[in-house]
C-alpha cells in the first residue's frame, strides 16, 4: 500500500507542488560536497502520463484506482459516523430541528475538508500547500496516476485487442464505484461542517467535544467491563471442562471396576457350573454304571 498521506490528498485535492523538494534534499545531503551535483529529479507536477487511452494508461489508471478505493472507503466510513454522533448531540441537547431550520452555508474550502477529515496538522508537517479549491474527479485521478508513475509499477501482458477491451472495462468499473464513494464521502464531510457550524452559532462546539470525549471513555470502559466478563466466562468455563473431565475419569473408573466384577463373578459361576455339570456327569456314570 503506498504512503497514507499523499493518498489523503487525492480524496480531497490536486496537489500540483508534492514534496519533491523534499527527496531532492535527502538527495543532496547523501551526495559529498567534492562530488558533482546529482541529476535534479522530474517535480512531481511535471510527471508525464501516458497517451491518454492507450495500453499503460489504463494500466497506470487501474493501478491507481486500487490505491485509491481503499482509502475512499475508509475515509467514507469515518465521517459517517462522525456524522452521526454531531447528529447526536444536536438531538441530546434539543437543537435537531433547530439546525435544520438554520440553513447553513458551508463554502468548498479545502482547508474546512482537510480539517473535518482530521489531516490539516499532518498538511501543515508535511508542508504541504492547499490549492484554493476542491478538485474535479479527472484531477485528482491524475494525480494519484502520477503518485503511481513516481513510486512505479508492474507492467501488464495484454493478449490482443479483446484483452485490452476487457482491462478497460473493468478499470471503467472501479472507477464508478471510487467516484461514488468519494461523492458519498464529500457529502458526509459538508453535513459534518454545517452541523459543527451551528454548534458554534450556539456555542455548544467546546460542550460537543467534551461530551464525546465521555463517550470514548465510557465505551472504553465498557469494553473492558465486557472483556472481563468474557474472561470470566471462559474461566468458569476452563473450570466446568476440569470437573468434567475429573468426573468422567471417575465414572470410567468405577466402570471398569464393575466391569472387572463382573467378570469374576460370572467366571466363578461358570466355574460352578463346570464343576456341577462334571459331578452330574460322574454321578450319571455310576448310576448307570451299576443299575443293571
Amino acid at each position: 500500500m503506498k504512503t497514507n498521506a499523499f493518498l489523503t490528498t487525492v480524496c480531497l485535492f490536486t496537489i500540483l507542488v508534492a514534496g519533491v523538494g523534499v527527496c531532492t534534499a535527502a538527495k543532496v545531503l547523501e551526495v559529498p560536497a567534492e562530488e558533482p551535483a546529482a541529476e535534479e529529479e522530474t517535480a512531481f507536477e511535471d510527471i508525464q502520463l501516458p497517451e491518454n487511452n492507450s495500453p499503460e494508461y489504463w494500466m497506470v489508471r487501474s493501478e491507481a484506482m486500487g490505491e485509491l478505493t481503499p482509502l475512499l472507503t475508509k475515509k467514507r466510513a469515518e465521517m459517517k459516523q462522525k456524522r452521526q454522533i454531531l447528529a447526536d448531540y444536536l438531538l441530546k441537547i434539543g437543537e435537531g430541528e433547530n439546525m435544520a431550520a438554520a440553513n447553513i452555508e458551508v463554502p468548498d474550502d479545502p482547508a474546512l475538508y482537510a480539517k473535518a477529515l482530521g489531516i490539516f496538522e499532518e498538511y501543515q508537517q508535511r508542508d504541504i500547500a492547499l490549492p484554493k479549491k476542491l478538485p474535479t474527479w479527472e484531477e485528482s485521478a491524475e494525480f494519484a496516476m502520477r503518485f503511481i508513475i513516481d513510486e512505479g509499477y508492474i507492467p501488464h501482458q495484454f493478449d490482443g485487442d479483446e484483452d485490452i477491451k476487457s482491462f478497460v472495462d473493468l478499470c471503467k468499473r472501479k472507477e464508478q464505484y471510487a467516484q461514488k464513494v468519494r461523492k458519498e464521502m464529500r457529502a458526509y464531510v459538508k453535513d459534518c461542517l454545517k452541523m459543527w457550524t451551528y454548534l458554534g452559532t450556539i456555542d455548544q462546539q467546546s460542550a460537543c467535544k467534551e461530551w464525546v470525549a465521555q463517550m470514548k471513555v465510557d465505551s472504553m470502559k465498557s469494553k473492558n467491563a465486557e472483556r472481563a466478563m468474557l474472561a470470566e466466562e471462559r474461566r468458569l468455563a476452563a473450570l466446568d471442562r476440569r470437573e468434567s473431565e475429573r468426573e468422567r475419569k471417575f465414572e470410567d473408573s468405577q466402570d471398569r471396576a464393575s466391569f472387572r466384577s463382573s467378570r469374576r463373578s460370572r467366571a466363578y459361576q461358570s466355574r460352578d457350573d463346570r464343576l456341577q455339570y462334571q459331578q452330574t456327569l460322574l454321578n450319571d456314570r455310576y448310576t448307570n454304571h451299576y443299575r443293571w
